[in-house]
């Protein structure tokens, strides 16, 4: 049986919540969206260039988002998953929840050492939360 988009929703905001707490950001969401391809490949062509679906996507908060009240989360920004499109791939929809949240939290893979750090934090957040990769 397929799971709704909305449990899946649920279930990815939890384990980012999960995943924010062990990285010492409880302080911290992100809004989770499990998206149709069409939707996904919008999203890409619009913000990438790119006229195609794709994995996952990142959007960082604006700059000029409002500062949270003292004591109140900080939101950090959107992640959007196509779960047709990664199961189609042979992917992992949580490893690409933790790779997505990763970049809003300033990680990337351009430069090597940077790609070196943000993979070893990745495969060291599958392990804790036992995902099989």
């Amino acid at each position: 049986m397929v799971k709704s988009r909305l449990a899946e929703e649920e279930r990815l905001s939890f384990l980012a919540k999960e995943t924010l707490g062990f990285l010492r950001h409880k302080s911290s969401y992100v809004e989770v969206n499990v998206v149709k391809s069409s939707l996904m490949r919008s999203l890409n062509r619009r913000f990438r260039g790119q006229n195609k679906t794709t994995n996952v996507l990142s959007f960082p908060a604006p700059q000029k988002f409002p500062k949270p009240l003292r004591g109140a989360p900080k939101f950090l920004g959107e992640i959007y998953l196509d779960p047709v499109y990664i199961k189609n791939q042979g992917e992992n929809i949580d490893y690409l929840l933790i790779h997505g949240l990763l970049h809003l939290l300033g990680f990337g893979h351009e430069r090597y050492d940077d790609r070196i750090k943000m993979e070893r934090l990745e495969k060291k957040l599958l392990k804790w939360q036992k995902i099989k990769f």
